[in-house]
């Protein structure tokens, strides 16, 4: 229940808690038809209710039939959307599969060496950026979430989100070209 750290009032955090009590055999039972996996259900409820800490004064107006409605269709798309983006992550990383195979098996150790370098320079370099684009990038790439997706997560609107991995890109780039080529070094 980490999301009652989201509330900041007791009165909040104390309708949601019963809220989440009353019904979360019922949220966790629609999760978890849509995922077919128990984690996956728990999560889903758990950003679900996550996305509702916003949605407080919505959810007291509600009389009780459309509150368990409106609490049923949240978890459900959210569930959806995690379905979504699994199924996105498994069609992405099937095909970097042969890519992570080394194309000539007589590579040498200090070749490997120096890629290793590599990936740490790409790192240090992603941590010198700004936090905003530091985040947008690192879900584009290493989450690999689509432009509306981290839209929803940092508050922006997509052509924001496209404009901040932009600039997180240029910016990457003149940071790794300032720091010179690490496999070129001899």
């Amino acid at each position: 229940m980490l999301f009652l750290l989201l509330v900041d009032s007791p009165q909040d955090a104390d309708f949601l808690s019963d809220l989440y009590q009353t019904y979360y055999r019922l949220l966790y039972g629609q999760a978890l038809c849509v995922l077919r996996n128990a984690q996956d259900a728990e999560d889903a409820v758990s950003t679900a209710m996550i996305r509702l800490t916003s949605k407080i004064d919505v959810l007291r107006s509600l009389p009780c039939n459309k509150l368990e409605a409106y609490l049923v269709i949240t978890v459900k798309n959210t569930a959806i959307n995690a379905y979504r983006q699994r199924k996105r992550r498994v069609a992405r990383s099937a095909g970097t599969v042969e890519d992570l195979q080394v194309s000539d098996p007589g590579t040498s150790p200090e070749h490997q060496v120096f890629s290793s370098l590599g990936v740490e320079r790409v790192k240090n370099a992603i941590r010198a950026l700004p936090q905003r684009e530091q985040q947008a990038l690192m879900m584009r790439y290493f989450q690999q979430l689509t432009d509306d997706e981290i839209a929803r997560d940092l508050g922006l609107k997509p052509v924001s989100v496209r404009a901040l991995i932009s600039r997180g890109r240029a910016r990457l780039a003149e940071i790794l070209m300032q720091g010179g080529d690490a496999d070129g070094q001899t």
